[in-house]
């Protein structure tokens, strides 16, 4: 083998340089992986579409994998009051942003309310009471019904 022949394999043969990422590509690198992870893509999947897509070792988009996982991890097991908080902030958000439709404010609305724990129960309760069964008010003329309503109404306030 001649000088050029040598120097033409070795160059083939050479790996490229090594790609560092600034953090903010890091930060979305680490962000689209989770995406792919939510979107239910096989681990081998999103190894060659970051590798390819950022110019990566597989070995590099292995560790950003295991970061994203990591975060992902962390995120669902902190504190309940801590998500809670982000939570009414997030719904205050929606609330104050002018572009916000009136009914995005008002289930941001009721977000926040179930959150502080303020609800208005779903049930409807029955606070009267009735001395007269279904069957007893429908023979009631109408003289009588009307007497009876007043009655009700009158224990009511």
């Amino acid at each position: 083998m001649n000088n050029q022949q040598q120097l033409a394999t070795t160059t083939e043969s050479t790996p490229s340089p090594r790609r560092y990422l600034s953090k903010a590509e890091q930060t979305v690198v680490v962000r689209l992986i989770q995406k792919m992870i939510g979107l239910g893509k096989f681990t081998s999947e999103i190894k060659t579409a970051i590798a390819a897509r950022y110019n990566l070792s597989r070995r590099s988009a292995t560790r950003y994998l295991h970061r994203a996982r990591h975060e992902m991890q962390e995120f669902v097991e902190r504190d309940d009051d801590l998500h809670r908080t982000e939570s009414f902030y997030f719904y205050l958000s929606v609330i104050e942003n002018p572009e916000s439709t009136g009914n995005q404010r008002l289930r941001a609305r009721e977000r926040i309310d179930k959150i502080m724990g303020i609800e208005l129960p779903n049930q409807y309760h029955q606070r009267r009471k009735f001395s007269k069964n279904a069957e007893e008010i429908k023979s009631l003329s109408e003289e009588e019904f009307q007497a009876y309503y007043d009655k009700l109404m009158r224990d009511v306030t």
